[in-house]
């Protein structure tokens, strides 16, 4: 982009600032998760501010991450950020004990509260107790590392390929725009089980109003998440403050999505529940899987590779936390290299957008046992898209690396295969 270009992306055309982070610690696995994400926000033109929260850096991880990120992320656009913080996955408890040694998925909650703050754009006074610098139109969105943008994080949900989460056969009426006490959330099958956490949220909780139908309704929600940064603020410090409590009770994978949910219903703030912000596991229900089943098979592939929402409606977001294939191309996160966006890097191994959906191509390589899983038409089309989608933007990151920091003879080959 040319940098008037550039800054015309500041602000959305309804005049919302975007703020959208993403948390990370300083490891090689999401060093190049960051770089893709940087990427597929260029690739698709996304507007605002976009900032990486680094926790638990060492000196020397700082420094190279600085330097990486003025060399190659930055140069991408001046609204690419990177903002470090402590060290959050050893949190100690009310009695000063540490709770979840190494779990690292408390660094989201207290990453983005700190970012929110400490950095100069919202202006937090502690004392106060409010924001002082940051607009009325100004809009927090929290992502995930391991996702790609298909289209344009919008705050407007009024579009007719739009769908939103109901467990219910009546229809029910949803707001259609963010806005200051309606957040917003991608639907996860989380269902109502973060309830049973309520009662460590004090006997004084708005928690203790919400009823199972409209939990399932209004809370079961999971990255995109989006609300005013006035509304997100109030959920993450007190997401913060939940955490600790819940992972202590519950110990695992899902106890920060669950305080996450808790947080919310505390602080009286309801999403709208969307299913068509995000596809992830091939079989999951509600989400955007419906968006990629009516596209045409000779096309679905090739919609993956160049994405427009004009032709084919599309998910806003790729979150590749599964293993991908088609035939014998595998993607996985678990097996990208670490090093992957270097000038001696090959590019990964494609599917032929021709022949993708071929029946001699319905099958997937089992990572875990090198083995072949057949894969019925539905799946086989929906890891067709995965599979497109993932490699070619990988790929095209790769080539947009080597052509501005190598020099000749950067490795353009198409062989990485990650299952060898």
């Amino acid at each position: 982009f040319l940098p008037s270009e550039d800054e015309k992306l500041e602000v959305a055309d309804d005049g919302t600032t975007f703020y959208i982070v993403f948390s990370t610690d300083c490891g090689s696995f999401q060093h190049w998760q960051s770089y893709l994400l940087f990427f597929s926000a260029v690739r698709i033109r996304q507007s605002g501010i976009i900032t990486r929260i680094a926790s638990g850096c060492t000196d020397e991880q700082k420094q190279k991450e600085r330097e990486w990120h003025y060399q190659h992320i930055a140069v991408m656009s001046s609204r690419f950020r990177l903002f470090f913080t402590p060290k959050f996955s050893d949190v100690k408890d009310e009695q000063g004990e540490t709770t979840g040694k190494d779990y690292k998925y408390f660094n989201k909650p207290f990453g983005v509260r700190y970012y929110l703050e400490k950095s100069s754009d919202f202006g937090w006074d502690e004392k106060a107790g409010k924001m002082t610098t940051v607009k009325d139109k100004a809009a927090v969105i929290i992502l995930d590392p391991d996702m790609v943008l298909l289209r344009p994080l919008t705050t407007d949900f009024s579009g007719s390929s739009v769908q939103f989460w109901s467990p219910f056969h009546k229809k029910i009426e949803r707001k259609k725009k963010m806005e200051s006490g309606t957040p917003f959330g991608q639907t996860y099958g989380l269902s109502h089980n973060w309830m049973k956490f309520i009662p460590l949220a004090g006997p004084d909780s708005l928690a203790l109003n919400v009823d199972e139908r409209t939990a399932d309704l209004h809370y079961q929600v999971g990255p995109p998440y989006m609300a005013t940064a006035f509304d997100m603020h109030k959920i993450v410090r007190r997401w913060a403050e939940l955490v600790p409590t819940v992972y202590k009770a519950k110990p695992e994978l899902m106890s920060e999505m669950y305080s996450y949910c808790l947080a919310a219903a505390d602080q009286g703030l309801p999403h709208e529940v969307v299913n068509t912000m995000m596809i992830s596991a091939a079989d999951a229900y509600g989400e955007g899987w419906q968006l990629i089943d009516s596209i045409p098979d000779n096309e679905v592939c090739l919609s993956g590779i160049t994405p427009n929402h004009h032709s084919h409606p599309l998910p806003t977001v790729m979150h590749y936390c599964q293993n991908y294939g088609v035939g014998d191309v595998v993607f996985t996160k678990h097996l990208m290299p670490g090093d992957i966006f270097e000038c001696t890097k090959p590019l990964l191994k494609e599917p032929s957008p021709e022949n993708a959906m071929s029946p001699e191509n319905a099958f997937r390589m089992l990572v875990r046992s090198n083995k072949k899983e057949e894969l019925k038409p539905k799946l086989h089309k929906r890891h067709v898209f995965a599979t497109c989608a993932m490699t070619s933007i990988v790929n095209e990151a790769s080539l947009f690396f080597k052509l501005h920091h190598c020099k000749d003879g950067a490795n353009r080959e198409r062989t990485l295969d990650l299952l060898k």
